[in-house]
């Protein structure tokens, strides 16, 4: 299974993190995951949420953040709440970034995003899920 999930830029540098965390649990052997940053597929860092939002949906990507403002109506947040439908993937929200060089932490991040991944049915819709 290959999914493709894209890190928001206050995410970039912690894509090295993501995929120790896989491989630590084991999970790298039997996914295929590819950790994109927004200048990857063209999209600049000051992007509005709002795009970067529209652009996963429309790819099927999933998104990590650690935004959860709602500063205005183009904010993550105000997005979601708009525009969210039943088919819609769900915002993955992590809540402690600077802990991913902690293993332990680190491990329970991996474990919860296998969970996501590898059954987005159950998520679709929700908006934002957060882990750890």
């Amino acid at each position: 299974m290959k999914v493709t999930i894209l890190l928001d830029h206050h995410l970039e540098d912690r894509a090295g993190y993501f995929q120790t965390g896989l491989r630590e649990i084991g999970w790298d052997q039997l996914l295929t995951v590819e950790f994109l940053r927004l200048r990857d597929v063209g999209l600049p860092d000051n992007c509005p949420d709002q795009e970067i939002w529209r652009f996963v949906q429309q790819r099927r990507f999933l998104l990590i953040t650690s935004n959860r403002n709602r500063k205005d109506e183009t904010s993550l947040q105000a997005t979601i709440e708009r525009e969210n439908t039943l088919e819609s993937l769900p915002v993955i929200t992590i809540a402690h970034p600077d802990n991913m060089s902690i293993p332990d932490y680190r491990q329970s991040v991996a474990k919860r995003l296998v969970e996501i991944i590898i059954s987005p049915e159950e998520n679709l819709g929700t908006g934002r899920l957060y882990i750890p």
